[in-house]
């Protein structure tokens, strides 16, 4: 069996990338007609990431529920709040309707004083 060497792996990670790509503008496209289809893309798309090693974009990562692992759809299958707090700071929470899973994403304030 012949070695790989190191551009055959980054070879490997770029097809799957951009595979996992295809896969989550394939899960949002279809989701308000088939959500079921939509969750095995993104599961999928999840397992790219997991063998080849590779992160998930920012943009999508937050599109996949954390606990119950579902492609989740603005509107429809989770919920967007904004809280402003002065001693906690500010953040974004995201509540997934399948699992009810509350999920926080804080913002940082660049707020320097002269």
């Amino acid at each position: 069996m012949p070695k790989r060497n190191k551009n055959s792996k980054y070879i490997v990670k770029k097809i799957a990338n951009s595979r996992m790509i295809y896969l989550f503008q394939k899960a949002h496209e279809i989701f308000p007609e088939n959500k079921t289809l939509a969750n095995r893309y993104t599961y999928l798309a999840r397992r790219y990431a997991q063998r080849t090693k590779i992160r998930i974009p920012h943009e999508w990562k937050k599109r996949i529920c954390h606990k119950c692992k579902m492609f989740l759809y603005p509107g429809v299958n989770y919920r967007i709040r904004l809280h402003s707090q002065k001693g906690k700071g500010s953040h974004v929470s995201l509540t997934c309707f399948e699992c009810n899973k509350t999920t926080r994403y804080f913002i940082k304030l660049n707020n320097k004083k002269k």
